[in-house]
């Protein structure tokens, strides 16, 4: 299988297994989350749009040759996703340190995306 292939179906299997965490969990599905009614409503909302990110990363996957676009449309979607946890900090302080792991895969994910890419070129040519 292709290194995109794989990177696609990781990140879209784990991104649904986070959706599902959320829903089901709300703020207790996620290490150093804690919120009232609010908070927790918001969270199981999220779950089933992160899962659907999920499946996007899946689909842009499915195919012999993944959808390098897609996947890099989606990675940025991610490290968007990193930039407002550094607003986070910026404006609120550091949250739990189970985000820092959080952030630096956000961050990370345009980067492996094009990492991966690499690898598959020489096995086109």
């Amino acid at each position: 299988m292709s290194p995109l292939r794989t990177l696609g179906r990781v990140t879209g299997w784990t991104c649904i297994a986070i959706g599902g965490i959320q829903l089901v969990g709300g703020v207790s599905g996620e290490p150093g989350m804690t919120g009232d009614a609010t908070v927790d409503s918001h969270v199981r909302f999220m779950g089933p749009v992160f899962a659907g990110y999920g499946l996007g990363w899946l689909d842009a996957a499915a195919h012999p040759e993944p959808d390098l676009n897609r996947m890099r449309v989606l990675a940025g979607l991610m490290a968007l996703g990193g930039v407002g946890r550094l607003v986070t900090r910026s404006a609120l302080g550091r949250p739990h340190r189970f985000h820092d792991l959080l952030l630096a895969v956000e961050l990370a994910a345009p980067v492996v995306v094009e990492m991966s890419a690499r690898l598959e070129r020489p096995a086109r040519g």
